[in-house]
């Protein structure tokens, strides 16, 4: 596999390699999956019936209610959670999930921001992984 590294700011660092779930489209946690299985059931949004569970999952930048961060920890508990994330930009009411689910369940999920540029190139990225110490994730492509 081929790798890139790419520049990033983490807002939660932690060290993972992970498959990718890459969407073009904002996401909304609250609502927009279902949280026992990690699935997207957002019928408008582009990875529609799709699991997230596992997965860096790279989307612009979160939309709607103030529950993402509880749909996180829920997910979390249950164990169907994103591996990690990656956006544009992060919503500060989107990070109390990670952040707090380091706490309360001694889990770390990574989320790093990056830049449009950058963001583009992870659209057929197959891995990614994070660094606890590092200002930069590697991404993956089959060759």
């Amino acid at each position: 596999m081929e790798r890139v590294r790419i520049p990033c700011q983490y807002a939660v660092s932690g060290n993972l390699k992970t498959d990718v779930l890459y969407s073009e489209e904002p996401f909304s946690f609250w609502g927009g999956v279902e949280r026992e299985t990690g699935i997207i059931t957002d019928r408008r949004h582009d990875r529609y019936d799709e699991s997230m569970s596992g997965a860096a999952f790279v989307f612009p930048f979160g939309k709607g209610s103030s529950g993402a961060g509880t749909t996180i920890m829920e997910m979390v508990r249950l164990k169907t959670a994103p591996s990690a994330i990656i956006n544009l930009e992060s919503d500060p009411v989107l990070l109390t999930g990670p952040l707090i689910a380091k706490y309360f369940y001694d889990v770390i999920i990574p989320v790093v921001n990056v830049t449009k540029e950058d963001y583009n190139k992870l659209k057929s990225a197959k891995q990614i992984e994070f660094y606890e110490q590092a200002d930069y994730i590697d991404a993956y492509y089959e060759e």
